[in-house]
């Protein structure tokens, strides 16, 4: 590990102080990590890892954290924060009473808590726990999702030292009654602009004010810029301030190549640079989920073993990947920007940009997966002409800029943007409105490769002319009810609803108001669109039209049905009565059910069969919703 900051200089920024110190291979200034204080057990534990020398963030941040102050840390990543967090952290920390009885009594701890963004970070945190833990004997939980809750609920039940967790997770593990967090002596923000990136705010503030006030509280970021991290910096109190390097610079030992490539040839080039440049211990990241499974199929169709990992794979899937991807048995891991911070795994070659990411600090964390721990690599980049601007956004930040990559034999496409080799990284990245401008310009340009109009969003003047043109469908009317247009409505041209057939037919009966069902009552009292009331009528005008309906049905049903049973066509005459009798009295209903008769029949009958059918008869082929009633 000294090897690795061999005949550099590097700043240590405290609340206190400023102290540069020159870390050459004389080694005067460099401290060990029996200088910083640390105990016998860690200090075992510490040989046991294979580390040699802390690291800067390290050598700066472990005393102030061994003396119980509240510590904002910031170094690039790949400088060892998580080592710089558990091992003071651990060094200092008590032990609880682990039950056996699963539930049976309180339940203690944790005295520490560790919230990390992603899964991945959680379970490498838990790795560098354990390998301390053996040592010093605490006991540690992770709980993420994406696995069942159970197991997490049994380990917290028996108690814990550690627990490490994803915010998601943990608020569903508190909200259950699973978890409490009132005995949490320490609190560690691990890549907390990364989680306030992916919009943790809410459920980080809700755990943190769970957790006693006398904390200790130690917050590492890639960047302690304001405008990251201003909103979660008020949970330290007088905390010491540790910068080791601006997350815009990038490791000594990573090349960077950029590559033009036309947006048509982007997807078979990928599968060529592997084949060329040897797809052995290989990562590609992607901008969007279904971009890496689909980079992922073609590179498995290209005779490249990979593995695909984002945020829709479930932890097993995510699991299996990187241990394939240790073991050698995976070449290639196609992944997300979840998979761009924190993770350590060691031997990575080079890591493809199969997109330019839309923040240009993404792009550090991308390529700081390789070139890790003095180890070399490389860092190759596709872009587009829809990318070139994105990509010189990355070098302004950087302050450098990347080589024309070698395309000898690659097949680049027709459309492939021009990119200067003797280009001048730009003072600054873009702005908010320049990048507003640019994403307005990208769309116009893809609609005009693709033929389309200018604007994405507008369709053809002729298209959009015949539609307007077109008759619209007319919509589904509801049953029960009938539409009239005020301008249609007239006293010669009456439509009634059902319910109000009902009422009138139990008026030209002569029957009492008591005995009118509720619904056929209630639209009777006063009829919509101008109609005039039932009683307002002439009974004569009532009652001829009665007999007219009641004489057509019954003349349907003296005609034969074929499609009912010989017991529905024994009964073809009924009187004009039984003829609506089921659908208006809501005293012949019988049990649960819809509309008039149809209850009573069910009752009485079986399924449209008739009471005068003895237990033997073959039921009637009668659907419930065919007209007709009681036998």
């Amino acid at each position: 590990m000294s090897l690795l900051f061999a005949a550099r200089k590097w700043t240590i920024l405290t609340s206190t102080s400023t102290t540069e110190f020159d870390t050459t291979p004389s080694g005067a200034a460099v401290p060990s990590f029996a200088d910083l204080g640390l105990s016998d057990e860690v200090l075992s534990a510490v040989a046991d890892m294979g580390y040699t020398a802390p690291t800067p963030v390290q050598a700066a941040s472990i005393p102030h954290a061994l003396d119980g102050e509240d510590v904002l840390a910031a170094a690039q990543t790949g400088t060892g924060k998580t080592a710089a967090f558990l091992l003071p952290t651990m060094n200092n920390l008590p032990h609880v009473p682990r039950s056996r009885a699963r539930g049976r009594v309180a339940a203690q701890g944790p005295l520490m808590l560790v919230i990390t963004p992603t899964r991945e970070l959680a379970q490498q945190i838990e790795e560098v726990c354990r390998a301390i833990a053996r040592r010093t004997g605490h006991t540690s939980v992770t709980v993420v999702g994406g696995v069942s809750y159970n197991p997490q609920r049994d380990k917290l039940k028996r108690g814990c030292d550690i627990l490490i967790a994803t915010p998601g997770r943990l608020q569903d593990l508190i909200d259950q009654g699973a978890c409490s967090l009132d005995q949490v002596q320490v609190l560690v923000l691990d890549e907390a602009d990364r989680m306030l990136d992916m919009g943790f705010l809410p459920a980080v503030r809700r755990i943190v004010g769970y957790t006693r006030d006398d904390r200790q509280t130690l917050l590492f970021s890639a960047t302690l810029d304001e405008q990251a991290v201003g909103s979660i910096t008020d949970l330290v109190t007088d905390p010491a301030r540790v910068e080791i390097a601006p997350v815009t610079s990038t490791a000594d030992t990573v090349e960077q190549y950029v590559l033009p490539v036309s947006p048509e040839s982007k997807n078979a080039l990928l599968a060529s640079v592997l084949k060329r440049e040897g797809s052995s211990r290989v990562i590609v990241f992607c901008r969007t989920k279904h971009r890496a499974d689909a980079c992922s199929r073609r590179l498995a169709r290209a005779g490249i073993t990979c593995a695909a990992i984002h945020g829709d794979r479930s932890q097993a899937q995510r699991e299996r990947a990187l241990k394939a991807f240790r073991s050698g048995e995976c070449d290639v891991l196609v992944a997300t920007d979840v998979l761009a911070r924190g993770i350590d795994i060691s031997d990575v070659r080079y890591v493809v940009n199969f997109d330019v990411p839309e923040d240009p600090v993404d792009y550090i964390h991308r390529i700081g997966r390789t070139g890790r721990a003095g180890e070399e690599g490389w860092s190759l980049t596709f872009v587009t002409v829809d990318d070139v601007d994105g990509f010189y956004d990355i070098e302004a930040l950087m302050g450098k800029t990347a080589e024309i990559f070698d395309a000898d034999g690659l097949e680049l496409g027709s459309h492939v943007p021009e990119v200067d080799p003797d280009r001048v990284p730009a003072k600054a990245p873009a702005g908010k409105k320049e990048k507003k401008r640019r994403r307005k310009a990208t769309a116009r340009a893809k609609a005009a490769r693709s033929g389309g109009s200018e604007r994405p969003d507008a369709a053809p003047t002729a298209s959009k002319g015949a539609k307007e043109d077109a008759p619209k469908p007319s919509r589904r009317k509801r049953s029960g009810k009938t539409r009239v247009r005020a301008e249609e409505a007239s006293e010669s041209v009456e439509l009634l609803t059902a319910s109000e057939i009902r009422g009138e037919r139990a008026a030209a009966q002569d029957r009492p108001s008591s005995r009118t069902s509720k619904k056929g009552g209630a639209r009777s009292g006063g009829l919509a669109n101008g109609r005039k009331r039932e009683d307002d009528r002439p009974r004569s005008d009532r009652q001829g039209r009665d007999d007219r309906r009641r004489s057509g049905r019954e003349g349907r049903a003296d005609r034969p049905r074929p499609d009912r049973g010989d017991s529905a066509r024994s009964h073809g005459s009924r009187s004009s009565r039984d003829a609506w009798r089921n659908y208006d009295e809501p005293s012949e209903r019988r049990g649960r059910g819809g509309r008039g008769g149809k209850s009573g029949n069910y009752a009485r009958g079986g399924r449209g069969g008739s009471s005068e059918q003895g237990s033997g008869a073959p039921r009637s082929s009668r659907r419930p919703g065919d007209r007709g009633g009681r036998r």
